[in-house]
């Protein structure tokens, strides 16, 4: 299950895998026809025009199931996306209320992938109290308009995530989960996801390290496209060339961080391959 709030790249990032699974470019292969084919062709023709796909609308929720075996081994799988506007994820917290149309998602054996965008303009920063009071000699000034911070619904997904597996599967069962830093092209600081979450989100950082949250996690980094497609210099050059060779992922591995060109490599983890 795909998981992320606005602009966290969930579409890209399912339009990119459905390229790759058409061209035999990772181990995924198809186990027969998705639903939502057309959507997932529409999406994928958008980044093979050198344009990243437009943001999901509140108005449109679809639901991707695409059968996939993987190679080198008898397995086979369902990868099963609602493919919704981040909105709809950020009001899982904000009211508690999980669609119940979901929960059929919540299989035995699920994994899930958590996203989220670096530099996007949606992350909030936590408000700094002490830099307020200083400057507004009251910490209240600012209070009414604080947003929650994107951490803090980082670690209520998870949260929450963990609760719902727990009354289907058993407090037992540790699913897995791939943290997705996507845009990764535009991180320059940090050399690898761990540095990245550590330093943009501290508390979710600690949250994950602690290891006290249920699910078997690895962070990666990816970039869809392998670049900036608001960048016309690169785009000319993501044209010319072919867009399904584009694209990367960086895996965290213990302290270290190694590229890879295969960006379905967090499907894998949480595939359980």
């Amino acid at each position: 299950m795909f998981v992320g709030g606005p602009g966290s790249g969930k579409s890209n990032y399912l339009f990119r895998v459905w390229m790759a699974i058409e061209h035999q470019s990772g181990r995924l292969r198809k186990n027969g026809l998705p639903t939502e084919l057309d959507y997932l062709h529409d999406g994928a023709s958008e980044l093979l025009s050198g344009r990243f796909a437009p943001h999901t609308s509140l108005n449109v929720a679809t639901t991707c199931e695409i059968p996939v075996s993987i190679l080198g081994s008898n397995t086979t799988s369902t990868l099963t996306v609602p493919d919704v506007s981040g909105e709809v994820w950020n009001g899982v917290c904000d009211r508690r209320e999980w669609p119940v149309s979901w929960d059929s998602f919540l299989a035995s054996e699920c994994g899930f992938v958590l996203f989220v965008r670096a530099g996007s303009p949606h992350n909030v920063k936590p408000l700094d109290w002490v830099t307020c009071e200083r400057l507004y000699k009251d910490r209240t000034a600012a209070r009414a308009e604080t947003r929650v911070p994107t951490q803090v619904y980082l670690v209520e997904w998870m949260r929450t995530l963990r609760q719902l597996v727990t009354e289907r599967s058993g407090s037992s069962y540790r699913p897995r989960l791939s943290v997705v830093v996507t845009a990764w092209d535009g991180v320059q600081l940090d050399p690898g996801p761990h540095e990245y979450i550590a330093r943009e989100f501290p508390l979710f950082d600690q949250y994950l390290r602690a290891d006290l949250h249920g699910f078997d996690a690895r962070l990666f980094g990816v970039s869809v496209v392998g670049g900036d497609l608001g960048d016309e210099g690169y785009r000319d050059e993501y044209l010319a060339q072919d867009p399904v060779t584009r694209g990367y992922c960086v895996v965290a591995i213990g302290r270290h961080a190694e590229t890879e060109p295969d960006l379905l490599t967090p499907l894998y983890w949480s595939l359980g391959r």
